[in-house]
């Protein structure tokens, strides 16, 4: 055993050697060079996040996977920055000063944040580059080829009538709660909850405001809003409180209902049948999520194009 992990770390060695020292660069593409160097420090870091379980550390054939996908993302990300610098859409300095800001404030100090980017072989230079690089190419999606997309209204009705089982509400209700806490199993507490909830709905039967009694009565959280939980669907309440407020026609008030939180009392403000959402409503989510279909295959079409007319060497081609 000892000897297999002896030579499976020997092989990453000898591989990270080989990347590390090797002549010419990791990658060439239309002449700008890809450093082995960067190649080196992606690929650990890779292989570092992954943890043990990826087996980068101990299986050579994982490794190079690893170095491959890291390999092909540089490639990608320098094609795309080519060509955002062709269509000029590359980001102004104010653009990755922000960018940059807003990462190192998700950092306890400035040395946490250099650690990390050093992790990934940068320096706070070569990385202000990378977010120029990445947030071109953002800039070239959003404003040169996002507005080239247009969905037609029959896509919609076509992706509609594909989905319409999808396309179903399902009854909700709109209920409001009383709540008296049940802290602990003994009787004594029980014994106090109980007239608890049983003072409030005698309140209840005389007339007082239900809203009102809850702020005033209620022990959850929905006090503060008078009780109310909003619209909500069968199977996201406790069965005894769904059973309950089911069955209830907009303004009843239930009898006390037991669930593990306590005793409640439930009043029903307002019912939602259930129905099939028509296609004009349904349109207004549709729209997006086949705009960004057509959005990633216009992205994956333009890299191909761009790899096919493009030079490109990789010493680390499988």
């Amino acid at each position: 055993m000892i000897r297999k992990l002896l030579m499976s770390v020997g092989l990453l060695t000898a591989s990270t050697m080989a990347l590390a020292q090797g002549f010419g660069p990791a990658a060439m593409v239309n002449g700008v060079e890809i450093s082995r160097m960067k190649v080196e420090a992606q690929v650990n870091h890779q292989v570092n996040s992954r943890g043990k379980g990826s087996g980068g550390i101990t299986q050579p054939g994982t490794y190079k996977k690893i170095q491959q996908e890291v390999m092909d993302q540089l490639i990608v990300q320098e094609l795309l920055w080519q060509e955002a610098q062709r269509r000029d859409f590359v980001v102004s300095d104010a653009d990755v000063d922000a960018q940059l800001d807003k990462m190192k404030s998700g950092f306890d100090s400035e040395m946490a944040f250099s650690f990390k980017i050093k992790e990934g072989g940068f320096t706070e230079e070569t990385y202000r580059e990378d977010i120029r690089q990445q947030r071109s190419a953002q800039r070239m999606v959003s404003e040169g080829i996002l507005p080239t997309i247009e969905i037609s209204d029959a896509e919609i009705q076509e992706f509609y009538d594909a989905n319409i089982d999808k396309m179903s509400v399902p009854e909700q209700v709109r209920a409001r709660h009383i709540l008296i806490a049940l802290k602990s199993e003994d009787d004594d507490a029980r014994k106090a909850a109980q007239e608890k909830i049983a003072a409030v709905q005698a309140e209840i039967k005389t007339g007082a405001n239900f809203a009102v009694l809850a702020v005033e009565r209620s022990e959850g959280p929905s006090s503060a809003n008078g009780g109310d939980l909003g619209f909500f669907g069968r199977g996201q309440m406790v069965p005894p409180f769904e059973e309950a407020v089911f069955s209830l026609q907009p303004g009843e008030i239930s009898d006390v209902v037991e669930t593990q939180f306590g005793f409640h009392i439930i009043k029903l403000e307002e019912r939602r049948e259930g129905r099939t959402v028509p296609v004009e409503e349904a349109a207004e989510r549709i729209r997006p999520h086949l705009t960004q279909q057509q959005l990633q295959a216009s992205v994956e079409t333009l890299i191909d194009e761009l790899r096919a007319g493009a030079e490109i060497e990789n010493a680390f081609a499988l």
